[in-house]
């Protein structure tokens, strides 16, 4: 609101003192219009009351820009921030206290230049924190204060704290404050005020001794922009002044005024003085849709790492940067509004963000399970290192060759063991960076849970851990059957001259046999849980199996008619010939299930026998601790103690580690072959076409195009001559009246001029005028740019779903080949145990080597299922068929279907739309659809027609 300003003008050099009752009648009418003057302005001007306004303006705005979407956002746009959240704030928004400030900085606030500062600086108090105080009390926090994050939970973290998705939030918002700016200057716009002022006048002044009192210069005016370039301004004044000296006269007069200013050729018309209203409609509209892409692209970002093509972008407005120095030229024009931002490189990007974080927390059990295999492996070397040592070969040389086979083993584990720790690092700096993308601080604790990639842990956790204890009760075990090897002496026999052993029962012996009987009892629970728990696990991953391998079969079909249509197409994505049809092959799975029952069974009889191997070897430990040897000679008890106890132990748990490894192998087939993709079966050309009536983007930078077109005109505008009429007149009293009301048309005036400046020099806008046409040709190379990126990306990300499909089985065979080797080491062992001979001058290399292929085809098919849902979830991003539930959580579409998907109505469904403009009040004509001269090779043909027309000598 405008207010003219009080005044109180007084010249007292010199003036005589007026009386205390003119003094008086002065002082209260002054009073009395500043009191009058104060209410007002504290009752329209308040901080709140403005921000509250603002507020709704911009509600209705955005409400009103949403309705012209074809597919409406279902989010919130306001900027009010969640009490939950780390950027809420607690204070007045409009009386925020200070915050700590700089002690040096803070001086000049008290005192510049010698000059105090203003005093009330700190009269809303003061604040430590910048944040929050209590946002941490609303995280999902488990008993130990740790933040336990889904897939799910991290988003929502996401959304109430993160501050680059507020900021989008809140430039949406200055968005449609220019809207507001840019509308109010076609509003009729309303000035009013008044004044009171008393006056002193001295003997030597003009006019001699007086004193007068007025409430004067009062007004109302109005003022009006229009559409066509015009201006109009008309107002009433008044003043009425009380002359307290002399006779206390009274002298009133008034005036009614208005003048009216139209161009007719430059600055004239629709075309020039709409442009910039035009301009922040338009962009609030693209705006609306970049956020809407922006918040797809936040969630991608968050669950897979992708990086945000998509962002609001401001004009400006009337006050605003963007705008202020608006020539029409350039991207204040041609880009405002998000208009622009690329269609995407033809690269595909890995996992990150939480599904990174899942994936590189897979891999580390990978490893660790790597680790644990090869720990067992060096105690199965080791274990035969101690049956050579017990009955000392004739060949010295296996030996030795044993004991390299246990260090080369040693040394693998090593590598792998600080490779795990290296890993670790890097994961938690993963969730440090992971941890800022949601706008949470560092120090908070947080683990990462989800079943989201469960399927592709080959072997079960529970089933890991089993064989992780049975590793380390081998190493108990090995290491007490050694002490016991350490009681024996060697000797020869003297009847034979063979090498014989003693062992004498003594203190040390019987508590290391009393050791070992409380370190093998837990054995029995150890099989119970096997059995019990472990088994009906695997056996339930066995059984589905007869649900996924129908899809399997169904999955390979439509690869194998895919991998033909390729091999005879002319323009083709994948360079077929380069693929093995092997991979097609599927005969085996219609046995596989069978097979792998059959060997599950014959694994559940071998657990069961295990109990009473168990048992047989319990009964002779509790007669060596309760009993001793019973007058067993030295030689007799050391064959008992190796026979009964070593050897019995050290095969005991050699082949139930077997076993288990076994049971592990079996439910790793099982999960390798109910493994599936989520299907998409799409055609570039029907992508394109997808992503061409759906894409927000692709709408946006339609509409950039148009402003570029739309600048020509306007600034064409100024290479025209300057025309302009002008009418101006107005009112008043007569001089001697003393009635504010008695306006006469004798003191009327009345001005009708029009004003004319030929076009002589025009070099600067011609100039202009030129650029703005260059610049529309680069816009179009620009736009035509922008589609062929979106073809490269839509091709880049199908070709590589296509190589997923193909790469993944690959990736079955040599988990499958993996195991096998695995299997076969452990076969090749078992041989050469049963014929007395040592592990084999390559059984650790061997054994080293498929572990590694193990890991490494576990890693490899995690991350071609990991890079398959990345470029899934991109997919439907790009396609512009992305949607989200209100709470910002993805719908999962589940099978990409191009023929559901091209009967959407789309983002905009014509280039040219008809309709109502409800502000106008006009109805817009339909127009004729522009034809398509995109010539490209088209798979389907009848999907884009190639329309020929406009071309005279052919496309």
């Amino acid at each position: 609101m405008a207010t003219k300003k009080t005044t109180l003008r007084s010249g007292l050099a010199g003036a005589k003192a007026t009386s205390g009752k003119r003094n008086r009648l002065a002082t209260a009418l002054i009073s009395a219009s500043l009191a009058a003057l104060t209410g007002i302005s504290a009752i329209g001007c308040h901080r709140q009351y403005y921000r509250k306004q603002a507020d709704q303006e911009v509600h209705c705005l955005l409400q009103e820009k949403t309705s012209h979407v074809a597919r409406r956002p279902n989010t919130d746009l306001s900027i009010q921030v969640d009490r939950r959240s780390r950027m809420y704030n607690p204070f007045d928004l409009d009386f925020q206290p200070m915050p700590m400030d700089d002690p040096a900085s803070h001086r000049y606030m008290q005192c510049v230049d010698g000059r105090r500062g203003y005093p009330m600086w700190d009269a809303a108090g003061f604040t430590n924190s910048v944040e929050n105080p209590d946002w941490w009390q609303f995280l999902p926090l488990d008993k130990d204060g740790v933040l336990v994050l889904n897939s799910d939970t991290a988003v929502q973290v996401a959304l109430l704290h993160s501050t680059e998705y507020q900021q989008q939030l809140e430039t949406l918002y200055l968005s449609a404050l220019d809207v507001s700016s840019e509308r109010f200057q076609f509003d009729t716009q309303f000035f009013g005020g008044s004044g009171a002022f008393f006056d002193l006048g001295g003997d030597d002044t003009p006019g001699g001794d007086n004193s007068d009192i007025g409430l004067g210069s009062t007004g109302l005016s109005f003022s009006r922009a229009f559409a066509h370039g015009g201006s109009l301004v008309a107002g009433v004044a008044n003043n009425i002044v009380w002359e307290l000296s002399g006779n206390n006269t009274q002298n009133a007069s008034s005036l009614m005024s208005f003048e009216l200013f139209q161009p007719l050729l430059r600055q004239a018309g629709r075309d020039k003085v709409m442009t910039r209203l035009t301009l922040a409609e338009r962009s609030l509209l693209a705006n609306i849709r970049s956020f809407e892409r922006f918040r797809r692209g936040f969630y991608l970002n968050v669950t897979v790492g992708r990086n945000i093509d998509a962002s609001v972008r401001r004009s400006g407005g009337v006050f605003g940067v963007g705008l202020s120095g608006f020539t029409g030229l350039g991207s204040g024009l041609v880009g405002g509004g998000g208009g622009g931002g690329g269609g995407g490189g033809g690269g595909v990007q890995d996992a990150g963000g939480f599904m990174g974080l899942l994936q590189d927390q897979l891999q580390i059990r990978n490893l660790e399970e790597n680790i644990a295999r090869l720990s067992e492996d060096q105690l199965v070397l080791e274990n035969t290192l101690i049956e050579l040592l017990t009955t000392i070969p004739e060949d010295p040389q296996e030996i030795v060759s044993q004991r390299l086979q246990v260090a080369q083993q040693k040394s693998a584990l090593l590598s792998r063991q600080s490779e795990l720790v290296g890993r670790k690092a890097a994961y938690q700096a993963s969730l440090d960076r992971f941890m800022s993308t949601l706008g949470l601080p560092p120090y908070i604790c947080a683990r990462i849970e989800d079943p989201m990639l469960e399927r592709f842990e080959l072997i079960d956790r529970e089933l890991r851990s089993r064989r992780e204890e049975l590793t380390r009760l081998r190493s108990i075990v090995g290491d007490l059957n050694l002490a016991l090897l350490g009681e024996t002496e060697a000797g020869t026999d003297p009847d034979t001259g063979l090498p014989i052993s003693r062992l004498s029962w003594t203190p040390a012996v019987q508590e290391t046999v009393a050791r070992l009987q409380a370190e093998l009892q837990p054995l029995d629970a150890f099989l119970n849980e096997l059995l019990v728990d472990d088994a009906p696990m695997v056996e339930t991953d066995i059984a589905k199996l007869a649900e996924t391998i129908p899809q399997r079969i169904q999955q390979n079909d439509q690869l194998l008619e895919l991998y033909k249509t390729e091999r005879e197409s002319i323009c083709t994505l994948l360079q077929v010939d380069s693929i093995d049809e092997s991979v097609f092959d599927v005969s085996e799975l219609s046995t596989l299930q069978s097979t792998l029952g059959d060997s599950f069974e014959g694994l559940i009889e071998r657990l069961q026998s295990y109990r009473s191997r168990f048992a047989t070897i319990n009964a002779s430990l509790n007669q060596f601790v309760s009993e001793g040897p019973q007058d067993a000679t030295p030689i007799e008890l050391s064959k008992q103690i190796r026979e009964e106890l070593i050897l019995a132990t050290q095969d005991l748990l050699a082949a139930l580690g077997d076993d288990v490894l076994t049971m592990q192998l079996i439910q790793a087939r099982a999960r390798t072959e109910s493994a599936l993709l989520p299907e998409v079966n799409i055609q570039p050309a029907e992508a394109f076409e997808i992503a061409r009536r759906n894409r927000r983007d692709w709408a946006n930078a339609r509409a950039a195009l148009v402003d570029s077109w739309r600048a020509i005109e306007f600034i064409a505008d100024d290479l025209e001559s300057s025309l302009d009429v002008r009418v101006s007149g107005g009112v008043g009293t007569l001089g001697g009246e003393n009635n504010p009301f008695a306006l006469r048309g004798k003191s009327s005036t009345l001005s009708v001029g029009l004003e004319w400046d030929a076009p002589i020099t025009r070099l600067q806008e011609r100039n202009t005028y030129r650029q703005s046409l260059i610049e529309f040709e680069q816009a179009k190379r620009g736009y035509y740019e922008y589609e062929d990126s979106i073809w490269q990306l839509l091709r880049a990300q199908i070709r590589q779903l296509q190589v997923n499909r193909v790469t993944f089985e690959y990736g079955r065979q040599s988990v499958r080949i993996a195991a096998a080797q695995i299997e076969l080491n452990s076969d090749l062992r078992e041989l050469r145990d049963a014929r007395g001979l040592s592990s084999g001058p390559t059984a650790a290399r061997d054994t080293i080597s498929a572990l590694e292929d193990l890991l490494d085809a576990q890693n490899a098919l995690l991350n071609i299922f990991v890079n398959y849902e990345v470029i899934r979830r991109g997919l439907d991003l790009d396609l512009g068929t992305m949607e989200l539930t209100p709470e910002g959580m993805w719908i999962d579409p589940g099978p990409i279907d191009p023929e559901y998907l091209l009967t959407l109505p789309g983002t905009t469904v014509q280039a040219v739309p008809g309709g109502d403009c409800s502000r106008c009040g006009i109805r817009i004509k339909n127009q004729p659809q522009p034809p398509d001269f995109r010539g490209v090779y088209i798979q389907n043909p009848e999907l884009l027609e190639i329309n020929q027309v406009g071309f005279e000598d052919g496309p």
